[in-house]
């Protein structure tokens, strides 16, 4: 099979990883899973024997027709041949097509070159999943879970810490690859916060915030925020020389509080 370098495609192949992923998700026959990326269906086949039903998405058309076996001995698979980025969740998971009553959740193989906007993605449906279960570039998952004061922390760290508990799980050796990638995998496991700790006022202005910030990530706060911002800073209790990477996520939050009382 020819995998396209496009799609940032290197598929999964040991199968006590799949089978050790497909455990640390640990779907019930009540739930549906939406598998992000199955390829060629390793991972889809282990979700099978625990889930109720599983919505494999998957964009290249090659790795359709693998999956399309899979389908024949199985109803409770269902292929999505599509571009992930592009679906609309909320069609997928209507009440209409799907069935079970337990829960939503999600798995995956990400693909490297892409895992960053699938991460917003499914942190902006946070409201369809429970949990879920994803593999990523280890530098990514360390940016997933950074603390304020490392160079890890930053954008990614903090948009996706406000709306989720995030437990790194284990590592995964470039070996377990077909071809093998240059970097070391990490299974991440992601449970979305039904009611978050971090009580934030207005979302969009957070945001904002967080992203002007780290624009400008060498500068310091006062030089980062707009000028419009800057009296907030000191209400807040946050010194204007202090830079984007040193304040934690409640500091943002209560800056963008502050902002708006």
């Amino acid at each position: 099979m020819h995998l396209k370098k496009s799609l940032g495609q290197h598929l999964l192949i040991a199968h006590p990883t799949v089978e050790k992923i497909a455990r640390t998700l640990a779907p019930t026959k009540d739930d549906t899973v939406l598998e992000i990326g199955p390829g060629t269906g390793i991972l889809t086949k282990e979700l099978l024997k625990l889930a109720g039903h599983v919505v494999a998405v998957e964009k290249d058309s090659d790795m359709i027709t693998s999956l399309r076996s899979l389908a024949n001995d199985s109803s409770s698979l269902e292929i999505v041949h599509s571009d992930f980025l592009e679906l609309d969740l909320n069609i997928i998971f209507s009440e209409s097509r799907i069935t079970n009553h337990g829960s939503r959740l999600f798995c995956g193989n990400l693909p490297y070159n892409i895992s960053t906007p699938i991460l917003f993605k499914l942190r902006d449906h946070k409201d369809l999943f429970e949990r879920g279960v994803i593999m990523i570039q280890k530098e990514v998952a360390e940016r997933l879970v950074a603390k304020s004061g490392g160079k890890d922390y930053g954008i990614l760290s903090i948009m996706m810490q406000v709306s989720a508990k995030i437990e790194k799980c284990f590592h995964v050796s470039p070996r377990s690859f077909l071809p093998p990638p240059k970097v070391t995998s990490t299974v991440v496991k992601i449970h979305f916060y039904k009611d978050s700790p971090y009580k934030i006022k207005d979302r969009q202005l957070f945001e904002n915030i967080v992203k002007s910030c780290f624009g400008k990530r060498r500068k310091m706060i006062r030089n980062s925020v707009p000028k419009e911002h800057l009296p907030a800073l000191e209400r807040a209790g946050i010194k204007s020389t202090q830079r984007p990477e040193e304040l934690s996520i409640e500091k943002y939050v209560l800056l963008a509080n502050t902002i708006i009382s």
